[in-house]
């Protein structure tokens, strides 16, 4: 409730000290009216501001498209006059190579070749052609003129083997004339090597070359030298410095950006920015594959972004054809360079925006502190008696307009403010689903009680209802059937409480009955009872039948204290407790109670670690077969040995863990430990033995069930069929689909599986033609007192007929007496339990038992 009325008060609060004197009110009145103005004002600039900025904006498109436009036709423009003469360069430079090939070829040809008059040749076509760095020739041995061996070391363009390698180069503005070197080497003569292998013209990548002792960087181009029949002869090639073509691009700057060569294998031949990147790899913006895309015999531009400027450029690849090799120069301009003149529009467009706002603001100032100061008067007198709580003042403004509207909207307000507040008093002090009191109105009662009652000294009880297993129903079903469900339990204690006393709903499954005209605690007890009768009867819910049952606590108080209410509450709460252990009864709070509940938290807390200490251990019960008086299975039971409690039966810890969940890895320990056992007593001798395991419904509810049981059984090393899962008909009461299938994939799996504690609870025979059973285990209550009970031994014999002709083992537990062991003999049972042949012992204990009895019998 103090959250869903916390925003009320506070406004209420906020307007009580605003108006607490006229000085607040006329501050107040200044701050709407002000508010108000500004947001008129603003509300009509903005528009004003939208249209021009409208109308600015088109423009602005239009003019940052045209402004591109014409800064990519003038970077094209700018660019031509430096690829132009680059290619021009290029192509010249081919064709002279395929002039020198023609001529030397045809001197081969017809024997006139002459190395002196060839060395002149070269020099004249270096001396003509200032943009060669050298230019050179290359035969193979003895293919110029057949006589290597009389020009060995003879001149400075023959080697050592006579070969004819002229090298003219330009050093100093002077030509010079060397011999090629390293040209057998793999690596440094390249610019041999590869035409000698393509016999294809060659267009190298930037590479170094030592020109008497100096390392050059440079570019060939290189034509091989080929007879009629194709046969190679030799090279022709020209050398161009790469420090000349970058001093030429460093200057050369389209719309203040920088350009650089690309060859073939993605590497710089110049760069117009950074003159150490040439001769490395290009510099990806992107990926290898948007390079590869942007590239080709076309011009293609792109704008991308790039690492050496900020923001985004505009990339243009312009191809450059030489021969069969293509080369790209690339244009790298940032896009803020192309935009200069739609800066200067957009910011005139923006002064001009500003300067139409602050007019138009100024204008409608004027206008609007005319036109709204009576109406914000009149509404801040209607706001001030409102939040002042005094006579409703209702608003009459009748200007057909915004203050009109908000008048109405202000005295729709008024007439609603006393049915919400209705409202939210409703929904703070009951349960929306239900419609019962809540916690709130439980302690507001007890509350009132206290300071109102004159008669402190009156008997009060309260009872604490909690259904069991419907948190188990709720999950199966459907939420919507669960709130159904909950709706009706509530009508039916309603009912069931009468006008004896209040009944509130705290939440989830737990109801309250507070009595207060009680004079006898009998009178209590019998209300509790009647309450868990109406409980009990069916409840149909889409065509489905339910059996629920509560579970009730009950304490007594004798004065109405402010303490009441949480006393009453907690002693009722651990009567609850302590009735959950049965389900369907009611229990009175008694001091000693207390003792049960501190034990049962000592289990609850000290259980994972028991686990994990080894404090729990296996006893084992040996089933003897009646027909050969043989032991031939043992049912596994588990004990605890707690430190400070002692020997703990199951009966107290198994109820705890399966409400926690804990019985899941406590009962996957029990198999284990199980099937372990088995395999010890097969390596004692102890074959075919069968060893059953109570198996609970949490159990069943785990979507991996069958694969935890296979693995356990796999990892042992025992056989399916000596494991003996014992079930109760517990677990169809839930899903029985579900369970169904689980039980068919356990049976296909040759585990065996037996129905536990038959002719206890709601047994039914109906059970037995549907579940894929191996046994029918017989409760202790079917023997109990049958010597003497001759209806009771014609039901057990009617059990174990049905049991047979359904084709299922029969065995009975309890079997302590003589005259017990002969009825169950006479009617033919298959096999008995019980404390006659002996209880539950340990492990090795068992062996030496189960040696002993069956060497006897």
């Amino acid at each position: 409730m103090s959250s869903i009325l916390e925003p009320h008060h506070k406004l209420t609060n906020f307007v009580d000290f605003a108006f607490s004197d006229n000085k607040g009110l006329i501050d107040i009145m200044r701050k709407i009216r002000l508010s108000i103005a500004q947001k008129l004002i603003f509300s009509l600039g903005l528009l004003v501001l939208l249209s021009l900025g409208l109308l600015a904006f088109a423009h602005l498109v239009k003019l940052y498209n045209s402004n591109l436009r014409e800064s990519e036709l003038q970077a094209q423009t700018e660019s031509s006059s430096y690829i132009y003469p680059f290619s021009k360069t290029m192509n010249e430079t081919t064709s002279i190579l395929k002039t020198l090939e023609f001529i030397l070829l045809q001197l081969k040809k017809d024997q006139l070749q002459d190395r002196e008059n060839t060395i002149e040749l070269l020099k004249k076509v270096l001396s003509d052609n200032p943009d060669l760095l050298g230019v050179y020739t290359l035969w193979e041995p003895n293919a110029f003129d057949g006589n290597d061996a009389e020009h060995r070391n003879k001149t400075s363009y023959d080697d050592d083997t006579g070969r004819f390698v002229p090298y003219i180069v330009r050093r100093d503005d002077t030509i010079e004339v060397l011999a090629l070197e390293d040209y057998e080497d793999k690596q440094k003569g390249l610019f041999y090597q590869q035409p000698k292998q393509t016999k294809s013209f060659s267009l190298l990548e930037p590479y170094y070359y030592k020109v008497k002792g100096k390392s050059i960087l440079m570019t060939s181009l290189v034509l091989p030298l080929l007879d009629e029949q194709g046969n190679f002869m030799g090279i022709v090639g020209a050398d161009i410095s790469l420090s000349s073509v970058q001093q030429r691009i460093e200057k050369f700057r389209p719309l203040g950006g920088y350009a650089a060569i690309i060859t073939t294998g993605n590497r710089y031949l110049a760069n117009g920015r950074d003159a150490d990147l040439v001769n490395t790899s290009f510099q990806l913006w992107g990926t290898s594959n948007e390079l590869e895309a942007i590239k080709g015999t076309a011009v293609r531009s792109a704008y991308t972004s790039d690492p050496s400027e900020e923001g985004t450029v505009l990339r243009t690849f312009y191809p450059i054809q030489i021969q069969d090799v293509l080369w790209h120069i690339e244009t790298v301009i940032p896009k803020k360079n192309m935009l200069t003149a739609y800066y200067k529009s957009l910011w005139e467009s923006i002064w001009i925006t500003c300067l139409a706002l602050l007019f138009m603001a100024i204008v409608m100032a004027l206008l609007v502190r005319k036109i709204i100061l009576v109406n914000i008067q009149k509404v801040v007198q209607a706001t001030s008696a409102f939040a002042a709580g005094g006579r409703t003042q209702l608003l009459s403004i009748h200007t057909n307009d915004e203050f009109e509207f908000m008048a109405l909207h202000f005295n729709y307000m008024l007439s609603q403010r006393k049915e919400a507040e209705q409202v939210i008093e409703y929904q703070s002090t009951h349960d929306l689903l239900t419609g019962l009191p809540n916690r709130y109105a439980y302690h507001r009662y007890i509350e009132g009680k206290a300071l109102g009652s004159r008669i402190k000294e009156r008997q009060m009880v309260l009872l604490i209802i909690d259904l069991d297993r419907f948190k188990m129903i709720n999950d199966t079903l459907d939420y919507a059937m669960g709130d159904q469900l909950l709706k009706q339990m509530a009508g039916r204690i309603v009912q069931a409480v009468g006008s004896g006393g209040r009944v509130f709903r705290f939440g989830g499954d737990e109801y309250i009955v507070l009595l207060e005209e009680v004079t006898h605690s009998d009178q209590a007890v019998h209300i509790a009872e009647t309450i868990l009768t109406v409980i009990s009867e069916p409840i149909s819910l889409k065509d489905r039948i339910f059996y629920m049952t509560a579970s009730i606590g009950i304490s007594f108080g004798h004065a109405w204290t402010p303490d009441a209410a949480d006393q009453l509450m907690k002693e009722a709460d651990i009567a609850m407790y302590v009735a959950k252990k049965e389900h369907n009864t009611s229990k009175v709070y008694t001091a000693s109670m207390n003792d049960v509940t501190k034990r049962e938290l000592l289990l609850e807390s000290s259980m994972s670690r028991a686990l994990e200490r080894g404090e729990f251990m296996l006893y084992y019960q040996p089933k003897v077969e009646v027909a050969t008086g043989r032991i031939y299975g043992a049912e596994a039971l588990i004990r605890w040995n707690h430190p400070e409690l002692g020997t703990v039966s199951p009966l107290d810890f198994i109820p705890i863990a399966e409400k926690t969940g804990f019985i899941i890895p406590l009962g996957e320990w029990v198999l284990y430990k199980a099937c372990q056992q088995i395999r010890e007593w097969e390596q004692m001798g102890l074959s075919k033995l069968s060893v059953s395991v109570n198996m609970s419904m949490i159990q069943f509810q785990q979507k991996q069930i069958v694969h935890t049981i296979e693995h356990i059984i796999s990892d042992a090393g025992i056989l399916p069929e000596q494991i003996e899962l014992e079930i109760t008909e517990s677990i169809f009461m839930d899903n029985p689909g579900q369970t169904l299938t689980i039980l068919d994939q356990l049976k296909q799996l040759g585990v065996k599986l037996s129905l536990d504690d038959f002719g206890t609870g709601y047994s039914s025979l109906s059970y037995l033609q549907n579940i894929p059973l191996h046994t029918l285990k017989l409760d202790k209550t079917f023997i109990s007192g049958i010597v003497s009970d001759f209806k009771k031994q014609m039901i057990y014999k009617s059990v174990i007929v049905i049991a047979h002709n359904l084709n299922l083992n029969v065995v009975t537990e309890g079997v302590e007496t003589q005259e017990e062991l002969d009825i169950v003999c006479d009617h033919h049972c298959d096999a008995i339990q019980g404390y006659f042949y002996s209880p539950p012992v340990p492990p090795v204990q068992f062996a030496q038992l189960f040696i002993e009895h069956n060497n006897r019998a």
